[in-house]
């Protein structure tokens, strides 16, 4: 595969990680992006879990790596959902596997930290997973019908947010509910690695230009509790602290167990790709300036 010049299929290019790549995809690449509910201009559409249209577009793009953002992550309606779940994170998965090797391409897959129990967080790439919720393993299903592929790049990263107001990032949700001045109840015992969408975006397309294969964490740099994560946010936009209240997980009642001390440790990314995963305060600061730019 020619890196520095190639034809890149991003797989769910209407939500915030595929638009993020669709930004940073190298120039002299060609990019076609794909949507499956509401239209987006310039995108096509693909519903991943019909296996013939998969392969009808990959005939058609002949594309030299596919990325596959598109995937079913309402943690807690996958646990009542799950001939959902399967057909989108599952079977999606297969499709576009089998159409990777038909057609010769890079299949790339982004999971989540959530294939792990959240017991011994953050985690590397060879860490044991261990899925608590049906979500959960049906992203770990998708890891392992990928790693069959002899050309495969696994993308494990968590907390995704960006300046997308259309989003129902964390972020996002945060800014609208304090900006209305409504209260929120976040619990403090999840710790994750919030994620700027665009830097997850910057470290995939590195990977891909050089070649990389295998598992990879793409995450933000710092290990933090939604609570504290909300807090600064609202410090960030000068919003009022005083409407957060901190809540342990099991008094949200939440279907989906989630894996409290999750994240990901991302020194593998940073070495091998020179990639800066950032900071929570640091996205932030971006998010901030491009919703004030868009103004």
């Amino acid at each position: 595969m020619n890196k520095e010049k190639m034809k890149l299929l991003v797989i769910g290019a209407s939500g915030q990680v595929g638009g993020a790549i669709l930004r940073h995809a190298p120039e002299n690449w060609e990019v076609i992006g794909t949507f499956s509910g509401k239209p987006k201009p310039g995108l096509v559409h693909l519903d991943v879990s019909n296996r013939d249209e998969v392969f009808d577009l990959f005939e058609k793009a002949r594309p030299d790596a596919a990325i596959l953002c598109a995937a079913f992550t309402n943690v807690d309606l996958c646990e009542t959902e799950r001939e959902r779940a399967d057909a989108v994170n599952v079977h999606g998965p297969r499709n576009v596997c089998d159409a990777s090797v038909k057609y010769a391409s890079k299949m790339v897959y982004i999971s989540t930290d959530y294939v792990f129990d959240g017991e011994n967080g953050p985690y590397r790439e060879d860490d044991t997973p261990n899925p608590l919720g049906y979500y959960a393993w049906t992203k770990l299903e998708g890891e392992r019908i990928t790693a069959f592929l002899p050309y495969h790049l696994i993308i494990r990263t968590t907390g995704v947010y960006s300046a997308d107001p259309d989003s129902l990032n964390f972020v996002m949700q945060v800014i609208k509910r304090l900006g209305a001045s409504e209260t929120m109840r976040v619990p403090n015992d999840q710790f994750g690695s919030p994620t700027l969408a665009d830097n997850l975006a910057e470290g995939i397309t590195s990977l891909l230009r050089l070649g990389k294969t295998g598992i990879y964490n793409v995450a933000g740099s710092d290990f933090i509790d939604r609570y504290s994560f909300a807090l600064l946010i609202a410090d960030v936009f000068d919003l009022d602290k005083k409407l957060i209240s901190p809540i342990d997980t099991p008094s949200l009642g939440q279907k989906a167990k989630r894996p409290l001390r999750a994240g990901l440790v991302v020194e593998k990314i940073e070495k091998e790709a020179g990639i800066k995963m950032i900071g929570a305060r640091e996205g932030l600061m971006l998010v901030k300036e491009r919703l004030n730019a868009s103004r």
